[in-house]
């Protein structure tokens, strides 16, 4: 393991510690087919799945961009994994440490991967994110290279 994984890895160590137990029931609120109006603050609730079909809640930071919702994850990260194998994903409001606060939106994910689409997926995070989650980004791409997601509200 790199230097650089290491870092990364212990960097992440409090996030993972401080998830809220109260994420996985995210799952027994009635899933809603909207769009992404009732998030706001700077977390979303992202619950993907894996292939055998558990649910992985993770509180995130995210960008809106209307009908577009924007979410980078580290390169190793499992979340980029579970969304090219299963596009099914659910956005929930939550605080910090993942404790929802609304019901879950069904959303439909993909890994960007165009330069075009991860630069617009950058700029709109750039541009939503404050001084902190900023700062976060800035030392976090000096360790590891990133994917974008992007998320849309799913039909029902």
């Amino acid at each position: 393991m790199t230097i650089r994984r290491r870092l990364v890895k212990a960097a992440k160590g409090p996030m993972v510690s401080a998830l809220d137990e109260s994420a996985i029931t995210v799952l027994d609120r009635p899933v809603q087919h909207t769009n992404f109006a009732s998030l706001q603050g700077s977390h979303c609730l992202l619950v993907t799945y894996r292939r055998d079909g558990t649910p992985v809640p993770t509180p995130v930071w995210y960008a809106l961009d209307g009908e577009r919702l924007y979410v980078w994850t580290e390169i190793e990260a499992y979340k980029a994994k579970r969304i090219r194998n299963n596009e099914r994903a659910l956005i929930a409001p939550c605080g910090p440490t993942g404790k929802p606060l609304g019901d879950p939106i069904a959303a439909r994910g993909r890994v960007l991967e165009s330069e075009e689409d991860r630069a617009r997926a950058a700029t709109m995070i750039s541009g939503s994110w404050n001084p902190i989650q900023k700062a976060f980004r800035a030392v976090s791409h000096t360790l590891t290279d990133v994917h974008y997601l992007e998320f849309t509200p799913a039909e029902q």
